[in-house]
């Protein structure tokens, strides 16, 4: 069972979880102060999922969690390949790719992955599994464990309000009326300027992730056509799936077509 878990396909239903699903896992049951996937990427978690899955089997109490440099990433990735192969997983790890800053993609089919072994070796419900526990029995201050991808965010402080005397008319923040915006009013601005940041960057990862699933199916069209003059009805059925559209999806092109006939329509 622990060797076919290494050839687990792509259409298994783990690899279809999303980020913030897989994330909001993380933070419930090892590291509440993980803020996105490519945060794995010092391999501090993957020690504690394989220890959550196989106790004793991983040297916790030599996990860097408060790992910044690459030394330390790869550190830490060693003592995963030694608790895989004291388990006799099956799976190479990918350290170089794995433990590159940003790493999303690597990171993300790789925590899947990691969410199969778990879920099958344990199960999907709750365990008796206390992550802060097992930390302090490993002689890791709690202080240490939390600082694995830093604090959480928190919102930025109001701020300070000038002294009277010193206050520049010109550099305030105005409004539609041109008058200046009260330190409430600023404060706001920047809180929406932070939320807009963030969801330019949920935008980024998403179309990351639309391309690369895009890119296996795409992979899959061809491979299908390739092999469709063999007459397998199982091709057929694959590419019958692949071409299926909603009721009411409307293609690019189809949505212009129409438009144009709407127009020339109007004009008769």
């Amino acid at each position: 069972a622990l060797a076919a878990m290494a050839t687990v396909g792509m259409m298994n239903e783990a690899y279809f979880t999303g980020r913030k699903e897989i994330v909001a896992w993380i933070q419930g049951k090892y590291q509440p102060s993980l803020q996105k996937v490519e945060d794995l990427h010092t391999g501090a978690v993957y020690c504690q999922i394989i220890d959550s899955i196989y106790p004793g089997t991983v040297q916790l109490s030599k996990v860097k969690f408060n790992a910044k440099q690459e030394h330390e990433f790869l550190h830490n990735f060693k003592i995963l390949q030694a608790a895989f192969a004291k388990n006799k997983l099956d799976r190479h790890i990918e350290v170089e790719k794995l433990s590159k800053k940003n790493s999303f993609q690597m990171n993300l089919e790789f925590i899947q992955w990691m969410k199969i072994l778990h879920d099958q070796q344990v199960g999907t419900g709750e365990t008796d599994y206390n992550a802060e526990e097992r930390m302090r029995q490993a002689g890791i201050k709690p202080s240490e464990a939390t600082k694995i991808t830093g604090a959480p965010r928190r919102a930025p402080p109001p701020p300070a309000v000038a002294k009277k005397e010193n206050v520049q008319p010109a550099r305030l923040a105005t409004g539609a009326t041109g008058k200046p915006l009260g330190t409430e009013a600023s404060a706001k601005v920047k809180e929406l300027e932070l939320e807009v940041t963030d969801l330019k960057l949920t935008v980024d990862g998403l179309e990351k992730e639309r391309d690369f699933y895009f890119g296996k199916l795409r992979d899959i069209e061809i491979l299908c056509q390739t092999h469709e003059d063999q007459s397998m009805p199982f091709l057929r059925s694959v590419l019958d799936i692949l071409y299926q559209t909603e009721d009411e999806f409307v293609t690019p092109t189809d949505a212009v077509a129409d438009g144009a006939a709407a127009e020339l329509e109007a004009e008769a």
